[in-house]
């Protein structure tokens, strides 16, 4: 056994001795003890290995490492939710084991998409569809109507559009002629831009945006482009607080939440007072007070975290998400294919700008969107998406023979 495969080993065993460990807490922590975490506990490691020895007899080459990271930031997501709210906890491990098998199932058919991007233009089409529809049939939650319902199911659409946006900027950017094919590509990213604006659901409408900014600099290299780019993300921003309200509400509370304690800064304000009373090593699983924050296991869970898991274990949490960007740059670097190096860009970025936009957010970096934190926020469609746009960073590698390990 060479050394990449014991590092993979202790990786894998140390999930497994985390998930026990932890949901053995949760079944303990109030009298009468329950067995519900220890089935939830069996059941995702039992998926887990089941998707890891896929992976090694499929795909044998690439990085193994992102399918680790992944599972052990949505078992983090799962303890947290349990111990916040144990009935969501079952929905999730439904979410979170479909995950990892779309994973694997993604990462192989993925290798057979080159006849698919001939027509990339279906991809926009359907994206553009997608979130037409949800603007005139959506229902709102959280004042955004960004969510579908079919008998009873419940998802959201720009979590879909996102791999069909970054498949066709992939496609597009290095086909078209380079006269023309920025300003195509502002355009139909701005089109994209305005229907999640209409929905309200400006976190969305932000991280499209940047992640199309950041593709049509990489394809093109130029900074003429990128600079107009930001300055219409300026007058984007300023136009934005004058015509949403609920903007700027987020606003002011970003600037002095202290001012309408009870009401606007609320929420800001019990995620700080939070993630201060965690210290540097947390109060305990399920002895801090995480069910004060409204929104806890969806936008603000990352505070929940750092109250109960403290300043080493947030620390922990954001150095696994630096992980995956350095990884996926690194994939996207040994691209020979210039499609495949755009799609691992995106991918990288778009998952990279979503995980400071929220993390930014809750500890008042910036102003808060409403995002979900990838892997860890309760929400089916955010969780199968995250799985699904790393098994193609996963297939990507493959292709390539990628292992950071080795280089």
């Amino acid at each position: 056994m060479d050394v990449q495969e014991k590092i993979y080993r202790k990786l894998f065993y140390l999930i497994y001795f985390m998930s026990f460990i932890a949901f053995a807490l949760l079944a303990i922590y109030k009298m009468p003890a329950k067995v519900e975490p220890l089935y939830i506990a069996l059941v995702f490691d039992f998926v887990f290995s089941i998707v890891y020895i896929l992976m090694k007899y499929l795909m044998p080459e690439g990085d193994i490492t992102l399918f680790l990271i992944s599972t052990f930031l949505a078992e983090i997501g799962l303890i947290i939710i349990y111990r916040l709210q144990p009935d969501l906890a079952i929905k999730q491990i439904v979410w979170v084991t479909s995950g990892m098998l779309l994973y694997i199932i993604t990462a192989y058919l993925y290798r057979f998409t080159d006849r698919i991007n001939r027509y990339y233009s279906i991809y926009i089409v359907l994206g553009i569809a997608l979130l037409v529809v949800t603007l005139v049939f959506g229902k709102e939650v959280g004042g955004s109507t960004n969510w579908l319902s079919i008998d009873g199911i419940t998802f959201q659409p720009s979590e879909f559009v996102k791999l069909l946006y970054i498949l066709f900027m992939a496609n597009f950017l290095m086909k078209k002629g380079e006269d023309k094919k920025v300003l195509y590509a502002f355009g139909i990213t701005l089109s994209l831009v305005l229907l999640l604006m209409l929905q309200k659901d400006l976190g969305s409408a932000l991280i499209f945006y940047l992640t199309g900014l950041i593709m049509v600099y990489v394809a093109t290299s130029n900074l003429i482009y990128t600079g107009l780019g930001l300055a219409a993300l300026g007058a984007g921003g300023v136009m934005s607080f004058y015509i949403f309200e609920h903007v700027r509400i987020r606003i002011y509370a970003w600037l002095n939440p202290w001012i309408d304690v009870p009401g606007k800064g609320y929420q800001i304000v019990q995620s700080l007072l939070a993630i201060s009373s965690g210290g540097y090593l947390g109060t305990g699983l399920g002895l801090g007070h995480p069910e004060l924050i409204p929104a806890v296991y969806t936008d603000f869970i990352f505070s929940a975290i750092s109250e109960e898991m403290g300043f080493l274990g947030a620390a922990a949490l954001i150095f696994m998400y630096f992980l995956i960007l350095y990884r996926g740059i690194r994939i996207s670097l040994r691209c020979e294919d210039p499609v495949d190096k755009l799609v691992a860009v995106g991918l990288t970025a778009m998952f990279s700008i979503q995980v400071f936009t929220i993390i930014g957010g809750v500890i008042k970096f910036i102003p808060l969107t409403g995002v979900t934190l990838p892997f860890i926020s309760y929400g089916g469609s955010s969780i199968v998406m995250s799985f699904i746009l790393l098994g193609i960073l996963k297939s990507i590698s493959e292709r390539i023979g990628d292992d950071v390990e080795h280089q």
